[in-house]
């Protein structure tokens, strides 16, 4: 097995079976971290089950068996791009339509444009295409991404950094700036691996937000940008 603590990474033509085996790190560590401590400080996660590779391989089976129009994005998607952090669930831009067609996937929560369920022991979230923006991203911003099992879509470079520049307004009004660093990091280390021009990207985004985060948004994708060359130009990338 590989060292998963060194190298966390979803390789083009690795097996589904990484998923879970990523999934499976992010659950132990949620779970070994917090024993001994008071029942109210422990990670929730402990309380669910380890997420099982059979589960993993069933979920992904039935979305093509049903031709289920979706794309994955979130930690997973990120991994096939770079090294990263272990994820502890599958994310995962649909249709409401699609997502009615896999019944098997029992919701928890549910917004208009957002979801929350699992999938026998996997936990997965939704990004829905009733929100123009993420109807946006599906259509233009998907590739295939190649296991040994199949090919799965996925969002591109492009796609992930338009996600995390949309999602950053909301990050910043609930003050969660745990969650808006790592995605300004994750901004930036897309930017320093893969040179993408981001003004089509930043003006795409600015037409799905408020009028008083725009100029923010600029201003932190500029900083990410500006960041990713100075990364560039220290490793020698």
């Amino acid at each position: 097995m590989p060292d998963t603590a060194a190298t966390v990474t979803l390789p083009d033509g690795a097996s589904l079976r990484r998923v879970a085996e990523i999934l499976m790190d992010a659950w132990e560590a949620g779970a070994n971290q917090w024993r001994g401590t008071p029942v109210l400080l422990r990670d929730s996660s402990a309380a669910k089950p380890a997420p099982l590779p059979q589960d993993t391989m069933e979920l992904f089976r039935l979305l093509q068996q049903r031709r289920v129009d979706y794309v994955l994005v979130g930690g997973m998607a990120m991994l096939t791009y770079i090294q990263g952090r272990n994820t502890k669930d599958v994310d995962l831009l649909m249709s409401v339509a699609g997502l009615e067609s896999v019944p098997e996937l029992k919701i928890e929560t549910r917004t208009a444009h957002f979801a929350r369920g699992s999938f026998g022991s996997l936990q997965v979230d939704l990004l829905l295409t009733a929100n123009p923006f993420f109807q946006i991203v599906k259509r233009r911003f998907a590739t295939q991404h190649r296991f040994v099992e199949m090919n799965v879509p996925a969002a591109t470079v492009e796609g992930l950094i338009a996600l995390k520049l949309y999602a950053l307004p909301s990050l910043y009004r609930q003050h969660d700036v745990d969650r808006a660093a790592i995605y300004e990091t994750d901004i930036t280390m897309l930017l320093t691996r893969y040179q993408t021009p981001v003004e089509g990207l930043i003006a795409l985004v600015n037409e799905h937000v408020e009028e008083g985060d725009k100029a923010e948004l600029e201003k932190v994708l500029t900083e990410c940008v500006e960041r990713a060359n100075q990364l560039r130009q220290r490793a020698r990338v």
